[in-house]
């Protein structure tokens, strides 16, 4: 009996390691937030893209589209984020993609309020390719 004690006394101290570390907070569990933002046959999904201002977001952006380009253009928006050292808006405040392309870009919203956001291609905004923005105001 008395081994099996200290064997507990040995091994249990071990055990409880990994639920403490997993208990805090991890690298990833504090990252930047990823949502997939996708462009396809005159629509963006999710519409509006809700976000929140002073939360860095991964904005991964997803032309569906097989046959043509389409673009992100929100010129106001990517003017009041602000951008990771060594990165920049996109030009012109707009994300161009070929068909079936995808990009990404790091920003934080820094403005809450509500942002439009249309597809420059010729008439496709016409078509309805538009959307909204709401940025949020910073949590509490």
């Amino acid at each position: 009996m008395r081994h099996v004690t200290a064997l507990l006394f040995l091994v249990f101290p071990l055990c409880a390691v990994p639920l403490v570390a997993r208990s805090q907070p991890s690298a990833a569990s504090t990252a930047t937030d990823e949502i997939v933002v996708e462009l396809s046959s005159f629509a963006y999904s999710p519409d509006p893209l809700r976000l929140r201002a002073g939360v860095p977001v991964r904005l991964k952006f997803v032309n569906k589209t097989t046959h043509g380009g389409h673009d992100f253009a929100a010129p106001a928006f990517f003017a009041a984020s602000a951008f990771p050292p060594g990165t920049t808006p996109p030009p012109g405040g707009s994300v161009n993609l070929a068909a079936g392309k995808t990009e990404e870009l790091t920003l934080t919203p820094r403005v809450p309020g509500t942002f439009p956001v249309r597809c420059t291609h010729f008439l496709h905004a016409w078509f309805g390719m538009t959307g909204t923005i709401v940025v949020a105001g910073p949590s509490r």
